[in-house]
């Protein structure tokens, strides 16, 4: 006999995967935690699996939960399409999006949450580190709704995935406004002599492309500290002679604190890219901000001819 399908039993097994804890999950679907694990009894026989294995941090999902997630992700998102009305306004939608970024690329985005704010006032965002996700992550995560926009280097994206380039950067050489290298153009002797401040979103590296453009050359540079973020490189350099090497577009972000050079040596340029799941390709909400994070982005590459050095 065919089973009964149950609407309210799939959108218990949504929460319980999203949430893995009983309690959390019966707070976001407005019921009773005995409610639920009454739901979650129903489910487990539905399926014949447990599902879910309690544990002293929650519930660890099965494999078969884990390879139901995906689907059922996508089946609750298209039933919603279906009987919520389409239109959309950010004055008052009331979203929560979750965008996982370089730290650059934050950095870079910090000035546009004001401005998405005061169009959207309801709409919540929340953002992680991109580069401590590998590709299967990545896929995961966006469609189990764990996360929504992911924005990062293209060769992170998995096929699969909807993703547009939203802009290509070069890097540059940068040290404090009164560093005491005051020559017209940095040469390559004078790059090599600095000591330099590593940027390492993932932590602890100490080598990159610049270090293999260089080493073709027979060249090497000294790294004497590898950072997290943008925002520690440019706290170490503003109070020491070391040099560090950022995205050009960061670099005029803090050009109020950053003087800059053209490198020396010729690495790929930073190709940043949008990626997002099929689930929320058609989502009015994700669609605005989509467009408005990579116009920001976009805007932030191009050079301001008025602040360009003579």
């Amino acid at each position: 006999m065919p089973k009964k399908l149950d609407l309210n039993l799939l959108q218990t097994l949504e929460a319980l995967l999203a949430e893995r804890n009983v309690t959390r999950a019966a707070l976001r679907l407005h019921t009773t935690q005995p409610a639920l694990s009454a739901q979650l009894a129903r489910l487990r026989s539905m399926f014949g699996d447990p599902l879910f294995i309690p544990g002293s941090r929650g519930m660890t999902p099965t494999p078969r939960a884990l390879e139901l997630q995906p689907q059922i992700t996508q089946l609750m998102a298209s039933l919603r399409a279906v009987v919520h009305p389409t239109r959309f306004d950010p004055a008052t939608s009331a979203e929560t999006i979750l965008i996982a970024a370089t730290d650059s690329t934050q950095f870079l985005l910090a000035a546009t949450v004001a401005e998405l704010h005061a169009a959207a006032p309801f709409l919540k965002l929340g953002t992680m580190p991109v580069m401590r996700l590998a590709k299967p992550e990545i896929e995961r995560y966006l469609a189990t709704g764990q996360l929504d926009i992911v924005i990062g280097l293209t060769v992170l994206f998995p096929d699969d995935l909807r993703v547009r380039e939203i802009s290509q950067d070069d890097y540059v050489c940068v040290m404090r406004l009164d560093h005491p290298f005051r020559k017209p153009t940095l040469s390559i002797n004078d790059f090599c002599s600095f000591e330099h401040v590593f940027m390492s979103p993932l932590g602890g590296e100490f080598s990159g492309d610049v270090d293999a453009a260089l080493l073709e050359l027979g060249r090497e540079r000294t790294v004497i500290a590898s950072v997290p973020s943008a925002l520690v490189a440019t706290r170490v350099l503003e109070t020491s002679d070391f040099v560090a090497v950022f995205p050009s577009a960061l670099a005029r972000r803090e050009s109020h604190l950053l003087k800059s050079y053209p490198l020396p040596v010729t690495i790929p340029k930073l190709k940043l890219a949008m990626a997002w799941h099929e689930r929320t390709h058609l989502n009015p909400a994700h669609q605005w901000l989509r467009e408005r994070l990579i116009k920001a982005l976009q805007q932030s590459v191009k050079p301001d001819p008025d602040k360009e050095a003579p």
